[in-house]
């Protein structure tokens, strides 16, 4: 039987040698102006010339070897970034250089995207949904993913599909138009950037469905990108249900079942 990728490592990962303080820089005798013994101050110039190019709002205009400014004015190079998905919306996690999974979110929903090998059919796939975690992998073998969510999610409305060889879960997020800064297990988190990438997303999406009949594809936000969540006295729910939608709920185990999939976000390339 085909078996998913053994990424043991990926279940075990040890961040402490990321997250090891770095050594204290030796102290250095300052003047009463706070400048080092025998340094000449200079006035320092404002410029967004950088290595490489100019500083560009977005990580399209500045190109792969460019850099560019977030919020409150932090300059990052686009590589350093999270990396984008093969599809609009979508970022890629990745292990020691190697593709995980890919994700993307909207207000209401979060999904993950796992290409299994070939010949894996839905009825071969195992994917357990509880309010904070997701398992998932091939029956009978060891899981792939087996990671608590990067949020609280409402189980009875998530579940997973598979079209053109690609696993997608589809997690309904517990509180509607909170910004996940990663899928699972805390790991992978976006950087400021991205975030207020994924939140300027979310403020459009949140903006057209509260006015439906006006685009708001090309709205700029000046300075930091609000909460879509609690921006303007909150995100609305729909009046005649407690929470977002309502779906047919999965099996009582809570295993998620395979679905027929649901129409595409806009924006999404088909």
């Amino acid at each position: 039987m085909s078996r998913l990728a053994d990424y043991s490592k990926f279940d075990n990962l040890d961040d402490s040698d990321d997250d090891a303080p770095a050594p204290a820089p030796p102290q250095q005798k300052l003047d009463p102006q706070g400048i080092p013994e025998g340094a000449q101050y200079t006035k320092p110039t404002m410029t967004n010339e950088v290595k490489g190019g100019n500083v560009a709002r977005t990580r399209e205009a500045a190109g792969p070897d460019g850099h560019v400014m977030d919020a409150k004015g932090g300059v990052r190079s686009v590589g350093s970034l999270t990396p984008k998905g093969s599809e609009v919306g979508r970022y890629q996690f990745k292990h020691e250089g190697r593709l995980i999974y890919e994700w993307d979110q909207s207000l209401e929903d979060v999904n993950i995207y796992v290409k299994p090998p070939p010949g894996v059919t839905p009825d071969m796939i195992d994917c357990k949904l509880t309010p904070s975690h997701l398992r998932l992998g091939l029956r009978g073998n060891p899981p792939f993913l087996d990671e608590p969510t990067g949020g609280p999610i409402v189980a009875k409305e998530s579940h997973f599909y598979m079209v053109d060889g690609e696993i997608t879960v589809a997690m309904s997020k517990m509180r509607k138009g909170e910004t996940w800064g990663t899928a699972l297990g805390g790991r992978g988190q976006v950087d400021p950037f991205t975030r207020q990438e994924i939140q300027r997303e979310l403020m459009i999406e949140r903006f057209q469905e509260e006015h439906p009949g006006f685009d708001f594809r090309s709205a700029e936000f000046n300075g930091q990108v609000p909460d879509p969540r609690a921006f303007m006295g909150g995100v609305k729910y729909p009046q005649q249900s407690t929470h977002h939608r309502s779906i047919t709920p999965v099996a009582a185990s809570g295993r998620g079942a395979a679905r027929r999939p649901p129409p595409r976000r806009r924006g999404r390339r088909g």
